[in-house]
């Protein structure tokens, strides 16, 4: 079985108040698990449907291009790209 190609992260900004980055999920990639230390907004660039999942299996998650969501600090999850293109989103996590 093959692995799954992993999100990429570019930071945007960091300064005292926020950290900026802009994440590309590859066609059937993934975040791989791990946990927000701080609260965060997520602005995707596309619509999509991306898979999160939070411990109890993949669900899944519909975006719409500049929707925002906030998620608190201490959000744990995998977030899965199963379909065949790349998403775009920026999150801005809170200082």
């Amino acid at each position: 079985m093959s692995e799954r190609p992993v999100l990429q992260i570019t930071q945007q900004i960091d300064n005292e108040r926020t950290c900026v980055n802009h994440l590309l999920f590859p066609a059937g990639g993934e975040s791989r698990w791990h946990r927000h230390e701080r609260d965060y907004v997520i602005v995707p660039m596309q619509n999509c449907v991306l898979h999160i999942d939070t411990g109890d299996g993949p669900k899944p998650a519909e975006m719409r291009a500049g929707e925002c969501y906030y998620r608190p600090a201490g959000t744990e999850h995998n977030v899965l790209n199963n379909s065949s293109q790349d998403i775009v989103l920026i999150e801005m996590e809170l200082k």
